[in-house]
């Protein structure tokens, strides 16, 4: 079994910048977009309540929106990052096709939202999750060796995009408002939380000496016992072909 640790490159500032530059683009752009599909379909939707048809709109204007600002900004990270995300046409196709995959499995969630009056919510979910999501499938793609480095990053920018959201929800800022900067701040949030995670884990490496994330480190003895098991079998292999 070869164990051997992949060195990790550094983290630079310029590179940490247009990762940020690269999430608030992304999330700008399915803003856009979302106000695009509004003004086109604006005319479909009623003056007053809410109806089947607004629903249907508030859906399309979600997907386009959606997939926008995550393929938009899979494209720009993979360009501005090529070193780590060198797999670029890969995980701009994942990320499409998740986000497709979401866009179906969420519109019965729009239509029961409906009855309790919570579209906006429910299309505040669908994005963050859509973000979520892609964003593992970035880290993922970017290499197995560093992708528990990508998960902890991203689960703090959950836990902080949450916490702005119900933050939000307390003060007077109305939800259409919440649904419209969601793009946008929360690609920022991943992007600045995945940077700063990566910057802080470069500084620990050299400090300390010790790739703790890197997935090849051994720091429960488990792959000592993995090539002991493995060393037994190839030993009872010769043995047998011995006889």
């Amino acid at each position: 079994m070869n164990n051997t640790l992949i060195e990790k490159r550094p983290l630079t500032f310029m590179l940490f910048s247009m990762r940020l530059l690269s999430g608030i683009a992304g999330g700008v752009a399915g803003t856009l977009a979302l106000f695009v599909v509004y003004f086109i379909l604006i005319s479909l939707i009623p003056t007053s309540g809410t109806s089947t048809i607004s629903v249907f709109v508030m859906v399309i204007m979600a997907f386009v929106g959606t997939v926008t600002a995550n393929t938009v900004t899979a494209v720009m990270v993979t360009f501005m990052d090529n070193e780590k995300y060198s797999r670029r046409k890969t995980t701009i196709t994942q990320v499409f096709l998740f986000n497709l995959i979401l866009f179906f499995l969420a519109i019965p969630l729009y239509f029961i939202g409906i009855a309790f009056d919570v579209v906006n919510g429910v299309a505040t979910l669908h994005f963050l999750l859509s973000a979520f999501v892609s964003a593992l499938i970035m880290e993922v793609l970017a290499g197995y060796e560093y992708s528990l480095l990508g998960i902890y990053s991203i689960a703090l920018g959950i836990f902080i995009s949450i916490g702005l959201t119900f933050a939000l929800l307390a003060t007077d800022v109305s939800r259409t408002t919440i649904t419209f900067m969601a793009m946008p701040v929360v690609w920022l949030i991943l992007q600045l939380m995945g940077g700063l995670t990566e910057l802080i884990y470069d500084n620990f490496i050299r400090l300390y000496g010790v790739d703790a994330l890197n997935t090849r480190t051994d720091l429960g003895g488990d792959m000592e016992v993995e090539t002991e098991e493995v060393g037994g079998e190839d030993e009872d292999s010769e043995d047998n072909d011995g006889l």
